[in-house]
């Protein structure tokens, strides 16, 4: 009979894996499946404040319930303003919306990024998500043209756990997650929304941008006690597009942006130029994609120790980043992210004695 390889019976890999360089390349990737010994989310919740969710066979049972934060009916696509369905109807647009002459397919973005944060394990055709057992809290703060710092403040609060009039009050996320940003300096209503939501125990992960700019010109990046995440290239670089300098805390890969796709990042989106169509996977590249990543290692470590401050979180970011593995003469924050070390840093700490408050 055939001699046939066997491999281990705990090997949990998914098809697509191989194609996730950014979680296991040795150069460039974010060192995950080695944290997976000490944490895989569990417990941990993140709020992904997006386009919204659609169905996806890679977030069956990881989703908890959202809300549509999106005031304006037009934008938000679904004959109303703010109600209890996150879902992402879609935010195409025709020759002469948002200011552009050319038309845009929807992108489907929330999904992408909540399949970072918690794609499953162990089903078909398959990707695994940073924190796999933490669960998302979709919000859906984008639609058509983009979204309001109105509806994304409220969001804020809301998710962690604070109380925004005519709406339901949850209790607090882990971690919230803006894959989103806005030129200037950050207003005092996001401000106080984000220092509010640390006061609650909520950490807040935003991309840095892709502006090819200082990351301290674009809000919610340069609000005060935010993460912010520069995007890294497939060789280990910046990647050409993000932003950079002072406001950036740590960096996580964001792919290439180039014309081979298998550069940037894979993750689950929607097949419909427009409305919904079918699940599929695809390559996107940008901060965006980077700072889930981060999110989803701050679900593993509030799964690890569910006492760790927000502070300690950023400190632990900052103190168990990788030196980064390609040039990055303007400045992405204290090094790549490694999750390997940093949840093993986080598991050390929780064992000794906490100081009294």
């Amino acid at each position: 009979e055939e001699d046939r390889m066997v491999t281990l019976a705990g090997d949990i890999i998914d098809p697509l894996w191989r194609r996730q360089w950014y979680m296991h390349d040795p150069k460039v990737g974010i060192e995950v499946r080695q944290a997976w010994t000490d944490a895989r989310g569990e417990g941990a919740v993140v709020a992904v404040l997006d386009t919204g969710v659609t169905p996806h066979p890679e977030l069956d049972g990881q989703l908890l319930p959202g809300y549509d934060f999106v005031s304006d009916a037009g934008a938000a696509r679904d004959g109303d303003g703010r109600d209890a369905n996150p879902t992402d109807e879609g935010d195409w647009t025709d020759p002469g919306d948002c200011g552009s002459l050319r038309s845009t397919p929807s992108s489907w973005h929330g999904t992408h990024v909540t399949g970072i944060v918690v794609a499953r394990i162990g089903n078909l055709p398959g990707i695994v998500g940073v924190a796999p057992e933490a669960r998302v809290v979709p919000v859906r703060v984008m639609g058509r043209c983009g979204g309001r710092l109105s509806d994304v403040a409220d969001a804020i609060v809301w998710a962690s756990g604070g109380e925004v009039r005519g709406i339901p009050s949850r209790a607090p996320v882990d971690v919230i997650n803006l894959s989103l940003r806005v030129p200037g300096a950050c207003g005092m209503t996001m401000g106080r929304a984000i220092a509010q939501a640390r006061g609650r125990g909520t950490a807040v992960v935003a991309a840095a941008g892709n502006d090819s700019a200082k990351a301290s010109t674009v809000s919610p990046a340069n609000c005060p006690g935010v993460v912010s995440v520069a995007a890294l290239a497939r060789d280990g670089s910046m990647a050409w597009y993000s932003n950079f300098g002072e406001g950036v805390t740590v960096a996580a890969p964001g792919g290439s942006m180039g014309r081979m796709g298998v550069d940037d990042i894979l993750s689950s989106v929607d097949a419909g130029e427009r409305g919904r169509e079918r699940p599929i996977f695809k390559y996107y590249a940008g901060t965006s994609m980077a700072a889930p990543q981060v999110a989803g290692l701050v679900a593993l470590m509030r799964s690890a120790d569910p006492l760790i401050s927000v502070d300690d979180i950023t400190k632990q970011l900052v103190d168990n980043a990788r030196p980064l593995p390609g040039p990055c003469p303007k400045g992405c924050g204290a090094g790549l992210i490694d999750a390997a070390a940093t949840v093993s840093a986080v598991v050390e700490d929780s064992i000794l004695p906490r100081p009294e408050a």
